[in-house]
């Protein structure tokens, strides 16, 4: 059960009758550093003012890395729900709702719950600079302290070192997912700076498990954990995973899983979901049973991340092709993406992405799969590249291209290809408009 506050309302918090432009509103009213900068200075200030909520919440397990965030948290929320246990978790960006982003015991926030803590948080912030992603961090965490579960799962926003969730004295595991490019202007232009960032958010004396990494990447994560004082395990070091014509296989650090089923697809969901029971064995929130891992892992679900679409008004659009859903957005992502695409080559796929991406890396992994590539405008962000752009990175890969307004005008496009299936892909702003455009709902 969501607990409800009853906080009076002021002034700082109008009533449209939608939840996310009045929060929005709220948080572009207040002042703006001169300069952005990554901190978690205006979140510590806000938590000090409400009683340090962060030092309340059940166990923390805090997740890092450039791809692979959610869906390793996906996994954990399925496994501790499996074992009939409740688990507060916080991620980003949201797709369709704000709500999504906060999920308490198991249940989406509620917009009353959500209007009450944020004008919380707007009170004790005191007109201070604060942005709408540091005024939801704190949302959260006031939310968690005031309902009983018996995990908290919290997903990096950006980096680690210095993103704004990073505010805990200690954490049960601090989880390194795989780490790559992306964010350059703020993380660095090399690859062990990323790392550095990212390796943040290991703690003094806090278990540190990380997905198999690059070597200087690896290198990079131990010194920070032989710093920190931190037991560092790589997934690689402790697991076994093997599949057969039953199912997966896993042996992680002496616990046998399996055979068992994935709810989540791709190749490299195999390795999310390993370092999923890794975390959970070390962080010592509960004992882990064999069989309620496996039907946690049947029973994961996370939007947008190789999704096949249900049937609505966008899938209608291809009659005959099964249609996959994906908002990953860097080099990383689509090498994933174009492994678990490869046994439906060529396939047609339609794309957007944000300007701040580099479309060119994203389109040379993703080359070898694409049988005709739609390109269109972003539709709920202004700062997406111009399909003249993603055209001539297309072109200068050989990729058969054409340029469209709409998801709609792509889609009528690719049902005159040949494969039985379609790819919407690139961005998970327009992963987000895709599900609401076909009817989906996040719950």
């Amino acid at each position: 059960m969501v607990c409800q506050t009853t906080t009076t309302r002021t002034k700082s918090l109008n009533n449209s009758g939608d939840v996310l432009t009045d929060l929005l509103a709220a948080f572009e009213a207040l002042p703006k550093p001169p300069v952005f900068k990554l901190t978690t200075e205006p979140v510590r200030r806000v938590l000090e003012a409400v009683g340090r909520p962060q030092d309340r919440l059940p166990p923390v397990i805090h997740i890092a890395g450039t791809n692979g965030k959610g869906s390793t948290t996906a996994f954990m929320r399925a496994i501790t729900e499996a074992h009939g246990l409740k688990a507060h978790v916080d991620t980003s960006p949201h797709l369709i709702r704000v709500n999504e982003r906060i999920r308490i015991a198991g249940e989406l926030i509620s917009d009353e719950a959500l209007r009450s803590y944020a004008e919380r948080v707007l009170e004790a912030n005191a007109g201070q600079p604060m942005s709408f992603f540091e005024g939801m961090t704190v949302v959260a965490y006031l939310a968690f302290a005031d309902a009983p579960a018996d995990v908290t799962l919290v997903e990096v926003g950006l980096g680690g070192r210095f993103d704004c969730t990073n505010v805990f004295d200690k954490t049960a595991c601090s989880v390194i997912t795989p780490i790559d490019f992306d964010h350059r202007d703020f993380l660095g232009r090399h690859l062990c700076q990323i790392a550095w960032e990212k390796a943040g958010i290991i703690k003094p004396d806090s278990p540190v498990v990380s997905a198999n990494q690059q070597s200087e990447v690896e290198r990079t994560l131990r010194a920070e954990a032989r710093f920190q004082g931190a037991p560092f395990t790589a997934l690689s070091e402790v697991s076994d995973v093997s599949v057969g014509a039953e199912g997966i296989t896993f042996e992680i650090d002496g616990m046998t899983v399996g055979p068992a089923d994935l709810s989540l697809e791709g190749p490299h969901q195999l390795s999310n979901a390993a370092l999923a029971i890794l975390a959970l064995k070390r962080s010592g929130a509960f004992k882990l049973k064999s069989e309620c891992v496996k039907a946690g892992l049947k029973s994961a679900v996370w939007p947008a991340r190789l999704q096949k679409l249900a049937d609505g008004p966008l899938t209608a659009l291809l009659p005959g092709k099964t249609v996959m859903l994906d908002g990953g957005h860097n080099p990383h992502a689509a090498a994933a993406l174009r492994r678990a695409l490869e046994p439906h080559s060529p396939i047609p796929a339609a794309m957007a992405m944000l300007r701040t991406k580099d479309a060119e890396s994203y389109l040379k992994e993703l080359a070898p799969v694409i049988g005709h590539l739609a390109v269109l405008p972003m539709t709920s962000d202004k700062n997406g590249h111009d399909p003249k752009h993603l055209e001539r990175c297309a072109q200068k890969l050989g990729i058969s291209v054409s340029v469209h307004d709409t998801i709609e005008d792509s889609l009528n496009r690719l049902s005159q290809e040949k494969s039985d299936h379609a790819l919407i892909c690139g961005s998970l702003y327009l992963a987000g408009d895709v599900l609401a455009e076909n009817g989906e709902i996040i719950d």
